[in-house]
This record gives C-alpha cells, sequence and structure tokens, in this order.
C-alpha cells in the first residue's frame, strides 16, 4: 500500500522495517525462518536481538537513529511510523520539499504538558523515584513523525546522553529537550484517528474527503489501510 518503494514526486522513497525477537519463544525457530526468507526476498529488515515489546520501544528508537545516523549519509527526510497508520506520502513530501535537510526539523502530532501516569495499574505508570517532575517535555505522540537528517543525527548522538525512560515517545522528547529542539505541531498527523464531524454524520472515518489533506492516520485496522489505499 502507502509502504511501496520508487518515486514520489520526483523523490525516492526508501522503506526499512525495524524488528526486535517475538515474545513468543516456542515459535522462534520458524519465526526465524519466516524472517530470513523475508529479508532475502527484500532486503529492507532491520532485526535487533531484544524483545520486540512495549518496554523495548525505546530500544528500537535508539538502534534505529543509531542506524540511520551510521548508514544512511544520503537521506534527506525519514518517517518512522508504526504498523498501524495510514500515511499519504505525496502530502508528505510536497510539506518537504518546503524544508532544508540540513537544517532542524521534527514534526508530528506534539503533545505538550502531558503528566506522568502515577497509577500502578496503567501500562504507562511511571513512579517518582523514576521520574520525579510533573510534567513531560513536549513529545510526538504515537503513530509517527517527520524528521531531517540533521535532527536525525544530533537525536542519535542525544540518545546516547540521556537515560534511558520506558516510554519511547516521551525518550525521544527528552532527547529533543537535550538538544534545545522544540517539535513542530501540524493538524496533518492524526495520533488518535479522525473524529467524524458532527455535520457529515452520513460518512465513515475512511472516507476519502477525511484523508486528502492529512499526512498521518494512527490506529488503523489493516482492512482500513488497504481500503484507503
Amino acid at each position: 500500500t502507502w509502504g511501496r518503494e520508487g518515486l514520489v514526486n520526483g523523490e525516492q522513497i526508501l522503506r526499512v522495517f525495524l524488528l526486535g525477537t517475538p515474545k513468543n519463544r516456542t515459535s522462534l525457530a520458524t519465526w526465524e525462518t519466516l524472517m530470513q526468507q523475508e529479508s532475502q526476498a527484500y532486503r529492507d529488515i532491520l532485526l535487533w536481538d531484544f524483545m520486540d515489546t512495549f518496554f523495548n520501544l525505546t530500544l528500537k528508537e535508539i538502534h534505529f537513529l543509531n542506524w540511520a545516523a551510521e548508514f544512511c549519509h544520503n537521506v534527506k527526510f525519514i518517517f518512522k511510523g508504526d504498523a498501524d497508520v495510514f500515511v499519504n506520502i505525496e502530502n508528505i513530501v510536497d510539506f518537504l520539499k518546503r524544508h532544508n535537510p540540513a537544517e532542524d526539523l521534527f514534526v508530528g502530532d506534539i503533545i505538550y504538558n502531558a503528566r506522568p501516569i502515577r497509577t500502578r495499574k496503567s501500562k504507562y505508570y511511571i513512579p517518582e523515584t523514576m521520574y520525579g517532575l510533573s510534567i513531560y517535555p513536549a513529545y510526538a505522540g504515537g503513530g509517527g513523525f517527520l524528521l531531517s537528517s540533521c535532527t536525525m543525527r544530533k537525536l542519535s548522538r542525544a540518545c546516547g546522553e540521556v537515560e534511558l525512560f520506558p516510554i519511547d515517545d516521551v525518550f525521544l522528547g527528552m532527547c529533543l529537550q537535550r538538544i534545545s529542539l522544540k517539535p513542530i505541531l501540524h493538524e496533518g498527523f492524526k495520533t488518535f484517528g479522525i473524529v467524524k464531524p458532527s455535520a457529515a454524520p452520513h460518512l465513515q472515518t475512511f472516507d476519502p474527503c477525511f484523508y486528502k489533506d492529512l499526512m498521518v492516520v494512527h490506529s488503523l485496522k489493516v482492512a482500513e489501510i488497504w481500503l484507503m489505499w
């Protein structure tokens, strides 16, 4: 669908998948065989030797930035997104044509003044001993974000200077704070999906009218991504 490689508005698009190892070790042999076949066929998988779990997403963030800084010297911009997003690549390319990859840029659905969750039952629970401040630095909400090659290299270095944090989005916000870069909020990023306007009750949330001016929409099912494409 939208992840196809090739030329878009004159710009070359390349794709990689970021993976850790499965939590279910009983099917590991089958999984390794499938990954090897997939990698040999498409050569687009980055695989690291840690379990692919929620609390290891920060490790994935760090390793990806380090890999990109080391091997992607000619890349102008990077979009990093979750698997359950719809991305309008043409809109992203058009937006990026107005920006210089040699200058700082970090764009997404930016969340400001978020407070740490102190409820133990929450997946996002953070005790005060781990983070004692009352609010998090500004960070991009889940789903995806855009950054320039200049910012990518700076964040790669900052990852080694900021203490690990189990919530990857917040960790990246801490790294942005470390390099004194304010992320840019863009209305084309919909972290929490699309809310149907009351003026158009007859439309479905996957109607193309909702998507034509957007860049990233999060929390879609596979069938909905195919339908939109």
